[in-house]
């Protein structure tokens, strides 16, 4: 049985966003959407971007220029526990974040966020 997705309105619009450290650009005029029901991956070689893009989304960066859109709602310049009570978290490549806790368990601590 196949599994029939329904793609609908864009809920992730990232537009012309950038991002420097000092004189290193990591992001220049990154731009694309995520409609709801999509599945989309974010892939490149070390210091590509990627870590520092979902870092933006989730409001512990600010980007220097661009926009970000989560809903309907402009995220410029929110906070990342704003962005955790709209549903936006990430996770990090450590594999041990919480020890002592089941895989499960780590995953769902982003979600409890959001379920309060």
């Amino acid at each position: 049985m196949a599994f029939e997705r329904n793609i609908g309105d864009t809920i992730l619009s990232v537009q012309g966003i950038c991002l420097s450290f000092g004189g290193v650009t990591a992001l220049d005029g990154v731009s694309f959407e995520v409609k709801q029901g999509e599945i989309r991956a974010i892939i490149g070689p070390n210091g590509a971007g990627k870590s520092s893009m979902l870092n933006c989304i989730n409001g512990f960066y600010n980007p220097r220029g661009g926009q970000i859109t989560f809903k309907g709602q402009t995220r410029n310049n929110m906070k990342t526990h704003e962005a955790a009570k709209q549903g936006i978290a990430r996770t990090f490549q450590n594999i041990a974040l919480f020890d002592g806790m089941a895989t499960l368990d780590n995953i769902m601590t982003g979600r409890n966020l959001k379920m309060k």
